[in-house]
């Protein structure tokens, strides 16, 4: 019952989030100065309209830290007991694989991959939680972004090097 109360009032996770978001909305303001939208597509089919979207989400998604770090007084600061957010940190490296698994694997298998992987790190190990939500996300954002939108994404590098 001690453990469950210090984990409600820890203030390190939602300072995170606040920062994060922080960021985020930076990185929104000044983005049309980091992407070059110099090319003849609309703009919903123009390089600028993913990242807006996720920084939208971001900012999104950091507000409820945001108003917890403003309005809550006390409570302690300290990471989920161990000093050190393991998990976090493995998420975050598969981050940044997605990245890269953009340009070697492509939206669709990277994106499917991305989710399996960081779900299986959190332990959401139900079949459901792993092939379900990773299947439809990754049918969303293809619909979304290729069918709908039509926004190009580069081939990549595994098909090129397959279709030789």
């Amino acid at each position: 019952m001690a453990d469950e109360q210090k984990n409600a009032e820890s203030r390190v996770h939602d300072l995170l989030g606040a920062v994060l978001g922080l960021f985020a909305l930076g990185l929104l303001v000044t983005s049309p100065w980091h992407v070059d939208r110099s090319g003849p597509d609309p703009f919903y089919k123009g390089p600028l309209i993913f990242p807006l979207l996720v920084l939208i989400l971001m900012v999104g998604a950091s507000l409820p830290s945001l108003w917890r770090v403003l309005r809550t007084r006390g409570g302690t600061w300290y990471l989920d007991g161990q000093g050190l957010p393991v998990r976090s940190l493995r998420v975050l490296a598969l981050l940044v694989l997605f990245l890269a698994g953009l340009v070697y694997l492509g939206l669709e298998i990277s994106t499917w991959a991305f989710l399996f992987a960081a779900l299986w790190t959190v332990e959401q190990r139900s079949v459901w939680k792993l092939v379900g939500i990773p299947t439809l996300v990754t049918l969303c954002l293809y619909l979304v972004f290729k069918v709908f939108l039509g926004v190009w994404f580069p081939e990549p590098v595994l098909l090129e090097a397959l279709m030789e």
